[in-house]
């Protein structure tokens, strides 16, 4: 507002109401009032009676008003007021307004999205600035449906949704190892482009600790630094820790930098202080990873450090990359791919806490390829030709060996238009070959057996070291069918070997197995995924049966239900272990109670065992300005559902009590129930 103002005023009374329109170069603003006096000895104007008025970015309802030209300031008794374009409002005995500022006192004040008076500040004072986005105020009392849950001698809230600097709500949760879990967040918006939080933690039957995050973003580059920290008075008072530093850069043009490196004190420390990798959960194993890569038209190069630590107290090391460079050349011409991949890999094992091993591999291949695709009529074939060269230095001696592969393919697409409906149908067949080498006393480099279709024309074996001896028939045909809304998806694949196909080296001898294999999907819009698979084998211990459902009804209800039966959960792992059979039911809800109440549940039935594995029960309320939840959580086995799929296992042998409370507009407290009842549906096919 400028010093000096001018005003235009024009009156019209109808039925006592006086309507106003105040005017500047900059401003525009407009009144109503009963009844209007105009003080020109000090140059201010006084409102009476259902006074209504635009003022700057506010909008007031109140009993009378006096505006000051030459303090450019608005005086309000009894009023209530709303911010313009923000979700801001309340009202107050007493207010001094300005530009973008207001000063309330005996105050009541809400940030909630919603039209129902639900939950609100009580404040002696208050100030809401505009600019700064903040509102401070003393000696409050924070209101639900008139019921006070928390005093603030003195604190502040954003005015809008915007980021700022404050305390964060608390977090509170309980479980049978823990004991009470308290922390209180505080955030740092420190620019635009980066920001800190701190989080000072509470574990009773632990000890104190806390974590901390730092987050940055540019143009070119953004990552985050995560640290936890616990002084753990059940272990002999000793420090633990974990830290996650992840980085994306674009260093030059078309060079590119990634780094998602973590570690931890010890293997039990994301169990018991949890974590931000996967919250409440934990992976089997935390990265230790780094890469420089380049990609240009004919050419790929990659340098990079695969590493990890392991999670669990009893795993044994494994061979990481450290380092491996790659670098391909790739040339096409009508049809023909020729390409050159260069290879150098650097091995040691490590990543356990309690196995000290670190034997050390090297590594150098060259793989000449050629590749031909040619299409007449309806049919599509594909030729590969591969020579490659490995040469093995290991701890006490040296290793080469060259050999061929070869594959070739034919299929064919084949579409069929009805009406709405589309059909698809791809069959194929495809010969593979590898020739038989000596593979003794090359180690095992994290190697096992990849039971699907997708892979046997590629890999049937997983790893860096074994080559099987391979001439195999891939058969297969994929039908696809669009419907309206729907997708159906089936895939029917055999294997057969033709003549010997075998692994064979000094740890074992290993016939691969020749699986017939059947997937369906069925897609219908949102609302329903049906999904399922299932491997046979001559060898039995391969066998293996997946099948899942997932249905939405109305109002976002579902109901889910999934079953994994293996034969042999161990049967893919080339150091042979016991054999292990899994049958796993899992069963989730989600149910409207009413339009406000919601009922959440999971439960995981291990067949095989006739145990209650998991079992998850919560109840969530909502209406326009808070949500409120509670669930009783008690875990005892692995969520194979969450190992096999996701790779990350669940905190079980354990019981717990979470709650979750959000006041909208304002925080949350907690983790909302559906994320312990996390959807399979739209399985990868």
């Amino acid at each position: 507002m400028k010093e000096n103002l001018s005003f235009y005023l024009s009156f019209l009374t109808l039925n006592g109401l006086i309507l106003l329109s105040f005017n500047s170069q900059s401003q525009d603003f407009s009144y109503s009032a009963d009844k209007l006096y105009s003080d020109s000895a000090n140059n201010s104007l006084t409102f009476e009676g259902n006074v209504s008025l635009n003022f700057e970015e506010f909008i007031f309802e109140s009993d009378r008003a006096q505006l000051d030209e030459i303090t450019k300031t608005l005086e309000l008794e009894s009023l209530s007021f709303k911010v313009k374009n923000k979700f801001v409002g309340g009202e107050a005995k007493k207010a001094i307004a300005s530009e973008n500022k207001i000063s309330l006192k005996e105050a009541k004040f809400s940030l909630c999205p919603c039209e129902e008076k639900i939950w609100w500040i009580e404040a002696e004072k208050a100030d809401l600035d505009i600019e700064k986005n903040n509102i401070f105020f003393n000696k409050g009392k924070l209101k639900v449906y008139d019921t006070t849950i928390f005093y603030f001698p003195k604190g502040s809230f954003p005015a809008s949704g915007e980021r700022r600097s404050g305390f964060l709500l608390p977090e509170i949760s309980a479980s049978n190892k823990s004991g009470t879990d308290i922390s209180i967040p505080y955030y740092f918006n420190l620019a635009k482009n980066y920001d800190f939080t701190f989080e000072p933690r509470y574990i009773s039957k632990r000890g104190e600790g806390g974590s901390s995050q730092l987050r940055y973003l540019s143009n070119n580059y953004e990552g985050f630094l995560l640290t936890s920290f616990l002084d753990d008075n059940k272990n002999d008072n000793s420090f633990r820790w974990s830290a996650n530093f992840f980085h994306n850069a674009k260093i030059f043009e078309n060079y590119f930098l990634n780094i998602n490196y973590s570690n931890l004190s010890d293997s039990l420390f994301l169990r018991d202080y949890g974590s931000s990798y996967s919250n409440s959960s934990h992976q089997l194993f935390v990265p230790q990873k780094m890469s420089i890569s380049s990609f240009g038209k004919n050419y790929e190069f990659i340098t990079k450090i695969n590493a990890f630590k392991l999670t669990s107290p009893i795993g044994i090391s494994q061979f990481q990359e450290i380092p491996e460079i790659k670098f391909n050349l790739f040339y096409n011409y009508e049809g023909f791919d020729l390409n050159l991949k260069t290879n150098y890999q650097s091995y040691k094992k490590g990543g356990s806490f309690i196995d000290n091993s670190n034997t050390k591999v090297e590594k150098i291949k060259v793989e000449p390829e050629f590749l031909f695709y040619k299409k007449f009529f309806e049919m599509e074939s594909m030729i590969k030709l591969n020579y490659v060269l490995e040469n093995f230095h290991l701890e006490n001696s040296k290793k080469s060996r060259i050999y061929p592969k070869a594959e070739f393919k034919i299929s064919s697409t084949l579409h069929r238009k009805k009406g709405s409906n589309l059909e698809i149908l791809t069959p194929s067949i495809s010969y593979i070959y590898t020739q038989n080498k000596n593979q003794h006393d090359l180690p095992n480099i994290n190697s096992g057996i990849f039971l699907d279709s997708k892979n046997f024309s590629r890999h049937i074996i997983s790893g860096d070291s074994y080559i099987p001896m391979r001439k195999d028939l891939l058969i297969s045909s994929e039908y696809l069918l669009y419907r309206n809304n729907g997708k159906l998806n089936i895939s029917v694949s055999k294997l057969i070997g033709l003549g010997k196909r075998f692994l064979h080296t000094n740890n074992f001898n290993l016939n691969l197995p020749e699986p017939y294999q059947i997937k369906a999907n069925y897609i219908e819009g949102k609302s329903l995924n049906f999904f399922g698979s299932i491997t046979k084998d001559s060898d039995k211990k391969y066998d293996s049966f997946n099948i899942g459902l997932f249905k939405e009804f109305t109002n976002e209800n579902y109901l889910s239900l999934g079953f994994i039966w293996a034969r042999d959960i161990n049967a893919y792992i080339l150091e042979k272990e016991e054999e292990r059979p899994l049958k796993f039911l899992e069963i989730k809800n989600k149910f409207l109670i009413n339009e406000k109440s919601t009922l959440h549940a999971k439960f995981n039935y291990d067949l095989e065992n006739s145990n209650l594995s998991y079992s998850m029960i919560g109840i969530e309320y909502e209406n326009p300005g808070l949500v409120i939840g509670l669930a009783l959580i008690e875990s005892n086995e692995l969520d194979w559902y969450e190992l096999i799929n996701q790779n990350t296992v669940n905190e079980y042998n354990q019981q717990s009590f979470r709650i979750y409370f959000e006041l909208k507009g304002l925080g949350s407290l907690g983790r909302k129930i559906d994320q312990y009842t996390r959807n399979n549906k739209y399985s990868d096919f």
